[in-house]
């Protein structure tokens, strides 16, 4: 991963060199700029989906209210588990067009007795790093830079393409009508919004291999834990759960809502479809619930503990059941120290452990890109 983070910035400072005899300037950012430590949007990650007001869930029981799973025996059918992390930094910009760069990694893992190993996949890649730019914005100095990047042995991913190359560059403008230049904070929210795109499309293509791998078809009892939404499901398996554990905005609306921060541990709330999955086509649809995993705990919010769950859209309450009781079985080890234990199994914490030195190793590397910029941008250079 080390060789890949450095090729990774030897492109980009081939770029920008070649940039810099064209004229065309990238402007370094103050230090490093870390996107994901910043908050643009009013609402977190995974309730993107609609900004609009919570409207009423269609309901799938009724009447709506708390119910009880049953005793769960220690068993999990959840032998498979996928999650993926992503690292992104603004390095500088070119007018007012940021220039960021991110890395993406995921991958699925199989508990086999008691033992954790990582599947392997022929593809796509582990982990992926693109430069994010504008493009579409009409910069011309934004879209000479692009054709230099890939001057340098960058690739383009087409709209419905599957990362296949380590590196990337990708336009944070393209899916926007009117894409304005001078929108600083506008763009690199895009950007956030285009890194945060790129990381599910990989975890999206790992679960469809996934789906298509021979282990997992021969083995018909074992299921797969996403965590997040899912996207999508293929109808030729449909033994895959989403598991969604900051729940800061609620589905439901009026004496629902006080239903929910009254469940109790170990209950979970009858299932429902979500308001903005309803608007959508039905293969997008699918079924929800919440479930409270532990007791409140000191210091957090009624919302604590709380943990929304998806399944395939035609999962009936038994299996609801079922898949309640196999993520109550999850929960020891605990997930500690990360401040998200309550509501987060530990294969998954797992994971995501296995994955963040990979992230991390990129931004080290990063250090090369900033002394460039800061060099060509002192005033010794005549820019400042």
């Amino acid at each position: 991963m080390g060789r890949t983070s450095r090729d990774f910035v030897d492109k980009i400072s081939e770029a920008l060199t070649g940039a810099g005899r064209r004229g065309i300037y990238v402007t370094a950012g103050v230090g490093a700029c870390d996107l994901e430590a910043q908050q643009f949007s009013r609402r977190p990650p995974e309730d993107e989906e609609d900004q609009g007001p919570v409207e009423r869930p269609h309901h799938l029981e009724t009447p709506p209210g708390p119910r009880y799973p049953g005793d769960h025996d220690g068993i999990s059918r959840l032998c498979y588990f996928l999650d993926g992390v992503q690292s992104s930094r603004e390095i500088g910009r070119i007018g007012m067009s940021p220039v960021v760069v991110t890395t993406v990694a995921a991958a699925v893992v199989n508990r086999c007795d008691r033992r954790f190993s990582r599947m392997p996949l022929e593809s796509p890649p582990t982990v992926v790093q693109a430069v994010i730019l504008p493009r579409s914005a009409g910069d011309a100095q934004v879209e000479a830079f692009w054709e230099l990047l890939l001057e340098a042995g960058f690739s383009e991913l087409g709209p419905d393409e599957t990362p296949s190359s380590p590196h990337l560059v990708l336009d944070s403008a393209e899916y926007m009508d009117e894409a304005d230049p001078s929108d600083y904070v506008g763009m690199r929210e895009r950007s956030r919004v285009r890194v945060r795109a790129l990381r599910e499309r990989l975890e999206g293509e790992m679960l469809r291999q996934w789906e298509l791998d021979d282990r997992t078809l021969e083995d018909s009892e074992a299921w797969i834990a996403v965590d997040g939404q899912l996207k999508e499901i293929r109808e030729s398996n449909r033994r895959a759960v989403g598991l969604i554990k900051s729940v800061a905005r609620p589905e439901f609306v009026g004496k629902d809502v006080g239903m929910l921060l009254d469940l109790e541990p170990g209950m979970r709330t009858t299932s429902f479809v979500p308001d903005w999955q309803l608007r959508r086509d039905l293969s997008e649809q699918r079924t929800s619930w919440y479930l409270r995993v532990w007791p409140r705990q000191p210091g957090a919010d009624a919302l604590g503990s709380l943990m929304r769950v998806e399944a395939p859209r035609d999962t009936d309450p038994e299996q609801i059941d079922e898949i309640s009781r196999w993520i109550l079985a999850e929960r020891a080890p605990l997930s500690k120290p990360d401040p998200r234990w309550p509501a987060m199994i530990y294969p998954i914490h797992y994971v995501e452990k296995i994955l963040k030195p990979l992230v991390q190793s990129s931004e080290r590397a990063y250090s090369k890109l900033e002394r460039q910029l800061a060099t060509a941008t002192s005033p010794a250079n005549g820019r400042n």
